[in-house]
């Protein structure tokens, strides 16, 4: 058993540090790492969102769709490896 109020902090001086998807489910993970380029985005976010709300949006779904392509590009790239490796004989006859 254990107590409903106890809580277990943990740091890393890790960057990216990647821990099985088991653990994400169970903890709550928390990135504190600022950066300088960081900070100016989310700087120039907030003003453009003030004096130019369209353009924040904008490039709000530019991020989004950068991030969609990224992912299927992963895809095919995935998809590609697989067939490279089932395939036999000469790679060009496919």
């Amino acid at each position: 058993e254990y107590s409903k109020d106890f809580k277990l902090f943990i740091t890393t001086k890790l960057p990216n540090p990647h821990y099985a998807p088991e653990v994400c489910v169970a903890v709550s993970l928390l990135n504190f790492m600022a950066t300088l380029d960081g900070l100016k985005d989310q700087t120039l976010g907030i003003v453009v969102a003030m004096e130019e709300p369209e353009i924040e949006e904008k490039r709000v779904n530019l991020v989004v769709e950068s991030a969609r392509a990224k992912a299927q590009l992963k895809e095919i790239e995935d998809k590609i490896l697989a067939q490279l490796s089932a395939s036999s004989g000469n790679i060009l006859d496919d």
